[in-house]
């Protein structure tokens, strides 16, 4: 009889636990940062990949189903007096390994001089050019199922976030140092900061970079 009330109380727990299990859920679109640097996306850290530096928080509210990656990559002709490119910021499916599910694109135009003391904070050397530049003409590239009005991307992207984007003007300039490689630089409040690495050819003037901002979510 004592063998036979075990095997009760063993079966009866075996159920009690799977009729507990939640069957987890989709990630959070709430979360981001505040700031001039943009902030992180969803799960990104916060302050170094806003190559805009445009600010703003990240979601609007509610849960986005879909893991994607973010981030901003541009190209540009640019020299120690002129920087003429695009910058696109964009949302890639499939935790980053799939295509692009929203792309927005900006023109780029140097508008004046920088903030000055544009330099590497590792090592003190002066960047090898910067400009103030400021973000024009928005063309929506790629908007799949609506991914862009759907995102916890940072800065955000859905139509206020573009229209905040464009006309903005900030602080730009390349860095080449061995410590961390050719960077993106950029004017964040009071410092000169690192975005992330960047390419420039002196002779062309061909510029270009493309900033990961990490992990993000999209799509409801």
């Amino acid at each position: 009889m004592k063998r036979r009330w075990t095997l009760v109380l063993l079966v009866g727990a075996l159920a009690g636990g799977a009729g507990c299990s939640s069957g987890g859920g989709s990630p959070s679109g709430t979360g981001g940062g505040s700031g001039g640097s943009g902030g992180g996306a969803g799960t990104s850290a916060a302050g170094t990949a806003g190559t805009t530096g445009s600010g703003g928080g990240a979601g609007t509210g509610g849960s986005f189903v879909n893991a994607g990656a973010c981030g901003e990559r541009g190209m540009a002709t640019v020299n120690t007096t002129t920087y003429d490119g695009t910058a696109e910021f964009y949302i890639i499916g499939d935790a980053g390994l799939g295509s692009d599910v929203c792309v927005i694109r900006y023109d780029v135009k140097r508008t004046g001089a920088a903030p000055a003391n544009c330099t590497d904070p590792t090592t003190g050397t002066a960047c090898s050019w910067s400009h103030q530049v400021t973000f024009s003409n928005m063309t929506v590239v790629t908007n799949m199922d609506g991914a862009c009005d759907a995102s916890d991307s940072v800065p955000q992207l859905d139509a206020a976030g573009r229209a905040a984007i464009n006309g903005m003007s900030i602080g730009r300039g390349f860095s080449r140092v061995a410590g961390h490689g050719d960077s993106l630089m950029k004017y964040q409040g009071t410092a000169w900061t690192v975005v992330g690495r960047a390419s420039w050819d002196m002779t062309s003037g061909s510029f270009g970079y493309d900033v990961r901002t990490g992990a993000c979510n999209y799509g409801r």
